[in-house]
């Protein structure tokens, strides 16, 4: 029977599972940190002869751990010794160090002398009995280990706990007014499947997690899977909202992310195009027409991809021009509110608006709900927000912006959005564009009443009529 296997990992490294000599039953798998596998059969029979380490493979105790000491090793050598073993060694030592053995020196035995006890005689008057207080104190109650059918284990409560369909934690945190989308849920069970479940595998407890441990964790994603401070921050996150929920009903006693701490994110400013820009993007011909007209409705109005996505004909009046942002659309949540929960009630220029109907009647399920831009391959959806991100930037290395001068500058489609920002700020006062771009604040209700309704109306026109009509008639 084979006293070993070899299995790898999701990441590539080796892991060893050692097997009872008795039972015949695998035990779990340990890693070896190595994804070679005569060295990791090497590590694996060392582990067989000396002992397998407690720390986890890819820990920094695992790393740290010293070589036995010179006396460590010398009683495990004489522990193994055999009688005939030892007289050999002693005759060896004996002649290395110049040393006699054979004269056992005599010790000299005192004999202790024995203590009499004195006499004591009794005293005149017989003492009061003493008298004794017995105070009862009361057990302490010694916390002990949950027995491992309390646990909860580590991955799998990470995954259930994500479950947008089935969580009963996410539900009632949207019950109290938390926001909470599909999407979100879903990229934080990828976060648990992708890099918690291959590092921890099945069987880690919550309860036995460590700070250290879940540091080591967390500089392997930031060092070997080469993950971005800021991605590395959102996995601790996702596992601390889950811990932190468990914590406040009781069911753990304690968060073992307590103290963690998160890496620097550096906050690279996001860059716009320049006016001249996006004079010749207008200019040229795009490869996709509705992407343009998506650039066009990003960079005038500063809708996001999203909002983009899930405008619907009846959002569009070539009679009033007006343009209502009422939804947004994602691959996995659908037609959704929009970001800030709230309908925008744009001036649109009216040529603009017949741009859009007329796109939109080319759908052949062609209603008034359905999307103005359409996809080809499904009539009744939309096109995926990401697609006007991929035609944006080959319509860029078209005019000569190369995709290296792009990333430097950090430019992505929502800089359109950034871009409308910035040249109604030109042109306009602070609430006004406020209006425009959907932004919220406390005083927004108050500050629009509903007799300066009109009014609001007509200024946002006048400034969005005259801050793109040099664009538009380009």
């Amino acid at each position: 029977m084979r006293q070993f296997y070899l299995s790898k990992n999701s990441c590539g490294y080796y892991r060893v599972h050692f097997v009872d000599p008795v039972t015949g039953v695998q035990g779990h798998g340990k890693s070896t940190h190595s994804k070679d596998r005569v060295e990791a059969t090497m590590i694996a029979t060392s582990w067989l002869t000396n002992g397998a380490p407690e720390a986890r493979g890819n820990s920094r105790a695992f790393q740290n751990q010293e070589a036995p000491t010179t006396s460590a090793k010398l009683i495990s050598f004489i522990d193994n010794l055999t009688e005939s073993d030892a007289l050999k060694v002693v005759e060896i030592i004996s002649k290395k160090f110049n040393l006699d053995f054979s004269s056992a020196s005599t010790t000299e035995v005192v004999e202790t002398p024995k203590t009499v006890p004195a006499t004591v005689e009794k005293a005149v008057e017989t003492p009061r009995p003493k008298k004794v207080f017995v105070v009862k104190k009361k057990t302490v109650q010694v916390p002990s280990a949950l027995p491992a059918e309390k646990k909860h284990l580590l991955c799998e409560t990470l995954d259930s706990y994500w479950d947008f369909d089935n969580s009963e934690y996410l539900r009632r945190s949207m019950e109290h007014g938390h926001s909470m989308t599909s999407k979100h849920a879903f990229c934080m069970r990828a976060y648990v499947r992708n890099y918690w479940q291959p590092y921890f595998g099945d069987e880690v407890c919550i309860e036995d997690l460590t700070l250290e441990e879940l540091d080591d964790f967390f500089f392997f994603l930031h060092d070997e899977k080469e993950l971005a401070n800021e991605t590395v921050n959102k996995n601790i996150n996702m596992a601390n909202k889950c811990f932190k929920t468990l914590l406040s009903l009781r069911k753990i006693k304690a968060n073992p992310l307590e103290g963690i701490e998160r890496f620097k994110t550096d906050n690279e400013k996001r860059d716009i195009p320049t006016e001249q820009e996006v004079r010749e993007l207008l200019n040229h011909t795009w490869d996709n027409d509705s992407a343009k007209l998506a650039f066009k409705v990003a960079a005038f109005y500063g809708l996001r991809a999203g909002e983009i996505s899930g405008l619907r004909v009846c959002d569009i009046d070539d009679v009033a021009n007006m343009l209502y942002v009422r939804h947004s659309y994602s691959e996995v949540d659908g037609l959704k509110t929009t970001k800030n929960k709230e309908c925008r009630e744009l001036p649109l220029e009216h040529s603009l608006a017949l741009q859009l109907l007329s796109h939109a009647k080319e759908n052949p399920g062609f209603n008034d709900l359905s999307y103005v831009f359409w996809s080809v391959k499904d009539y009744s959806k939309p096109i995926t927000p990401g697609y006007y991100g991929d035609c944006f930037y080959k319509a860029l290395e078209q005019i000569g912006v190369s995709e290296a001068e792009r990333k430097d500058r950090n430019i992505v489609f929502h800089s359109l959005r950034h871009f409308c920002a910035t040249i109604l700020k030109q042109r306009a006062d602070k609430e006004t564009v406020m209006a425009i771009m959907g932004h919220k604040t406390p005083d927004m209700t108050d500050h629009y009443a509903d007799h300066k309704t009109q009014e609001k109306f007509e200024n946002m026109r006048n400034v969005i009529s005259g801050v793109w009509e040099k664009y538009l008639t380009a």
